[in-house]
């Protein structure tokens, strides 16, 4: 399992290197350029839930980085990162599965990463810092690694943290996708993908996202 994600981060250092080396986007570089983290978890391989967000925040730049060092973090954590911090979307995904009826335990044996692995301090500077990389095709690239991920990890849930990376995860995928007071589902192969809207952090309509989850729980083989 080790070996096949060694795989995805030998390309993604040569990635940064070839980013990093660009004199020509330099400068937007240190403007939005946060620094890379691939996972705010263990590396685990079958477990129940593995989350997904649209990129990292500043949050570990903010602790560990400097105006002279982005902070490059690509092994995994020892711990699920949503386990006991009390950031507003850990403590708001504790919430969803307390609702859902799902153990502490299901949480901490989850994986948590991101669609995009760059961080920013915000949506605005990710979408910024896109499309100065897009020469360097950060999105084709960014897709092919988050899929690779997902079927190193082969999780039984993906839980999309916002429509837009639901959108982007079922894009040009042959499933069959519902929609119901801003809750999104589709299945990838075996695996059943829940995906809700927010504000910020906040999970919107938090009581009927973890519904879905109790039925798709209740239905499994």
């Amino acid at each position: 399992m080790e070996n096949k994600y060694l795989e995805i981060k030998t390309e993604i250092e040569e990635f940064l290197k070839i980013i990093e080396n660009d004199k020509e986007i330099s400068e937007k570089l240190k403007k939005y350029f946060k620094g890379i983290q691939v996972f705010f978890s263990p590396l685990l391989h079958k477990p129940k839930f593995m989350f997904i967000g649209i990129n990292p925040g500043a949050g570990f730049f903010n602790n560990e980085g400097n105006q002279s060092k982005n902070v490059k973090r690509l092994s995994p954590m020892e711990f699920t990162d949503y386990i006991g911090q009390k950031y507003k979307l850990a403590t708001e995904t504790r919430e969803l599965f307390r609702l859902a009826g799902i153990s502490n335990k299901e949480l901490q044996n989850s994986v948590k990463s991101n669609y995009y692995f760059l961080a920013t301090t915000n949506a605005k500077d990710l979408f910024s810092l896109l499309s100065h990389l897009k020469k360097h095709k950060v999105y084709s690239k960014s897709k092919k690694w988050i899929n690779k991920l997902i079927d190193i990890v082969e999780p039984e849930f993906i839980i999309c943290e916002g429509k837009t990376v639901f959108e982007k995860l079922i894009k040009d995928r042959d499933c069959k996708t519902s929609e119901i007071d801003g809750v999104y589902y589709a299945e990838i192969g075996k695996i059943k993908v829940i995906g809700y809207k927010r504000i910020f952090s906040n999970i919107l309509n938090k009581e009927k996202v973890a519904k879905l989850l109790k039925e798709k729980l209740a239905i499994q083989p």
